[in-house]
């Protein structure tokens, strides 16, 4: 949905003080996050979008539109938490960029290996 796009970022877990929940229903992304008090260990409840902590404040979520239809997603409560997810989602996506480069860099590797053997057999031909 419109503004949960960095939720496939993330597996639902506590980040810090974040309580940071994504998931999907079969209209999109969806992404909540709850700022919890300093010190304070989420307990999940196990339900969707949902902890037991009743102390924890949700700061980004629905803004508008109707659930599971046409939701939007945004920051309710404006602060320092807002800089702390944007750290978070720039070291997610620096891993994410790393972890490819990697893995394109290896399947390269591969090829000229292949290629390496393939032609060192085909000149003893």
């Amino acid at each position: 949905m419109k503004g949960a796009e960095k939720a496939s970022l993330f597996t639902t877990g506590q980040y810090g003080r974040l309580y940071i929940t994504s998931g999907g229903h079969a209209r999109g992304k969806t992404l909540r996050i709850q700022v919890l008090p300093e010190g304070v260990k989420v307990i999940p409840n196990g339900a969707p979008n949902t902890c037991l902590n009743n102390n924890a404040v949700e700061v980004y979520g629905v803004i508008s539109g109707n659930k599971g239809w046409t939701e939007t997603y945004g920051w309710i409560h404006k602060g320092n938490w807002q800089e702390d997810f944007r750290k978070l989602v720039e070291e997610r996506e620096e891993a994410t960029i790393n972890a490819l480069n990697k893995e394109v860099k290896s399947r390269e590797e591969l090829k000229e290996e292949k290629l390496k053997r393939d032609l060192e057999l085909l000149s003893k031909y």
